[in-house]
C-alpha cells in the first residue's frame, strides 16, 4: 500500500514538474523567432544612448519627451554607471537628434533614473510632467516636473513616495496632482522576480494617487504599461507576463475599475500610445529570453532583444482586436522595443527601446488592409 502511495505521489509531482518546465519554456518564448521588416526608411535617433523606455507626446506642440537610463532590478548600485536623463524630440524636424533637457532643483539628482512618463496641462498652459523614478539602490518615487518652454528646462515641483509604489513602471496623469501608476511586480531582486514570473503569483497591480492618499485599484497582478482611452473611461493594462492586454472600465470619481475583457497578443507588449482614433500603438518583446539577456547586460553590444511594433484596433465592446504588425526586427537595428507612436498623419513613427537609442521610421506601406 505504501509503495503504491509513494508511486502515485511521485507521478503527480513529476507531472507538476513537467508542466512547470513546459510553462516556463513557453513564457520565455523559446519557440519563437522574428522575421525582419520595416515600414520604410528607418534611422537611429542620436542622444538617448542609454535607452528610450517611454515617450510622452505633446501633440499640439509637436514634441515628445523621452526617458533614458532606466534602472531595473540592479544587482548592485555600483553596476549603475550611467546617468538618468530626459530628452526632447522635435517631431517637425528631420535632424534625427534628441535634445537633452536639464532637470533642475531635484532633491537628489544622482539618484534620478526615469522610467514611465505622463503629463497634465495646467490651467495656465504649463506642461506638468509626471515621472516614475528609480534610484541606484532601486528605491522608487514619482517626481513631478514643470516644463519651462522658453528656457527648455524642467523644474522640480515635488517628489512623491508611497508604500504602495512597490515596483512602479508606468504612469498616467489624471489631474494636476493625481495619477494612476502601475506596479509590474512586488519583489526587488532578479531572483525574486523570476520566482514571481514562474510561479504566477504576482504582487503588482495598479494604484491611484488622488493627490493625498493612494488607493489599490487592481491587485495581485502584473501591470506593465498602462494607458487611458481618449475619453478617460477605459483603462488598458499590459499583463506582459501573460502576453495579454487587460481592458477595464475606469471611474475616477468612484476610484473603481471593472474588468471588461483580456485580449491575447502572443507577444509581450510594453507601453501604449492611444491615437486620436483610439487605436493603440505599442512596442513589444516577441522573444522574452533574448530581452532578459539584453536587459541583464545592456552595455554588451552583442546582446540585443527582438522588437515588434503593433497597431491594435479594438472592437466597440473590446472583446476582439485587429492587430497590424508595423515593424519587426531581430534586435540589430532596434533592440527591445517598448513604445511607438505615429505622427505627421501616420506617415512616420518613433519607436522607443529599453536600453538603446530610439528609432525614427517613415511609413510607406498601407496599414488599413480592409
Amino acid at each position: 500500500m505504501s509503495k503504491m502511495f509513494f508511486k502515485a505521489v511521485f507521478i503527480v509531482l513529476f507531472g507538476i514538474a513537467i508542466q512547470f518546465l513546459f510553462k516556463t519554456l513557453l513564457m520565455m518564448d523559446i519557440n519563437k523567432r522574428v522575421y525582419n521588416h520595416r515600414p520604410g526608411e528607418c534611422r537611429i535617433v542620436e542622444g538617448p544612448k542609454q535607452g528610450s523606455e517611454d515617450f510622452e507626446v505633446i501633440e499640439d506642440k509637436k514634441i515628445a519627451f523621452i526617458s533614458s537610463g532606466v534602472v531595473y532590478l540592479p544587482k548592485s548600485p555600483s553596476d549603475v554607471t550611467w546617468k538618468g536623463e530626459i530628452y526632447l524630440y522635435d517631431l517637425t524636424k528631420r535632424t534625427y537628434k534628441a535634445e537633452l533637457i536639464p532637470v533642475l532643483n531635484l532633491e537628489n539628482p544622482e539618484e534620478f533614473y526615469p522610467h514611465g512618463l505622463s503629463h497634465w496641462r495646467m490651467k495656465d498652459g504649463t506642461i506638468r510632467l509626471f515621472v516614475v523614478v528609480h534610484s541606484k539602490t532601486f528605491q522608487h518615487s514619482v517626481v513631478v516636473l514643470d516644463y519651462d518652454e522658453k528656457k527648455k528646462q524642467l523644474n522640480h515641483v515635488k517628489t512623491i513616495k508611497d508604500e504602495k509604489f512597490v515596483r512602479p513602471n508606468d504612469i498616467i496623469a489624471t489631474g494636476e496632482n493625481s495619477f494612476l501608476v502601475s506596479n509590474d511586480g512586488g519583489t526587488q531582486t532578479e531572483l525574486g522576480n523570476m520566482l514571481e514570473l514562474i510561479s504566477g503569483i504576482y504582487k503588482g497591480g495598479v494604484v491611484y494617487f488622488d493627490g493625498k492618499v493612494s488607493h489599490d485599484v487592481i491587485e495581485n497582478e502584473t501591470a506593465n504599461g498602462i494607458s487611458l482611452s481618449r475619453n478617460a473611461k477605459t483603462l488598458f493594462v499590459s499583463h506582459i507576463n501573460r502576453e495579454t492586454i487587460g481592458i477595464y472600465a475606469w471611474d475616477q470619481k468612484l476610484v473603481s475599475v471593472r474588468k471588461i475583457s483580456e485580449v491575447e497578443t502572443l507577444t509581450g507588449c510594453d507601453n501604449f500610445f492611444i491615437d486620436p482614433e483610439n487605436q493603440m500603438w505599442t512596442g513589444c518583446h516577441p522573444v522574452t529570453k533574448d530581452v532578459v539577456a539584453h536587459f541583464g547586460n545592456r552595455s554588451d553590444p552583442t546582446l540585443y532583444g527582438p522588437s515588434q511594433v503593433l497597431r491594435i484596433t479594438f472592437s466597440k465592446d473590446f472583446q476582439k482586436a485587429e492587430m497590424v504588425e508595423i515593424l519587426a526586427d531581430d534586435g540589430r537595428l532596434v533592440s527591445a522595443s517598448t513604445i511607438a507612436f505615429p505622427f505627421e498623419n501616420g506617415k512616420k513613427i518613433l519607436i522607443g527601446t529599453v536600453g538603446r537609442n530610439p528609432l525614427h521610421c517613415d511609413v510607406n506601406v498601407p496599414l488599413n488592409l480592409y
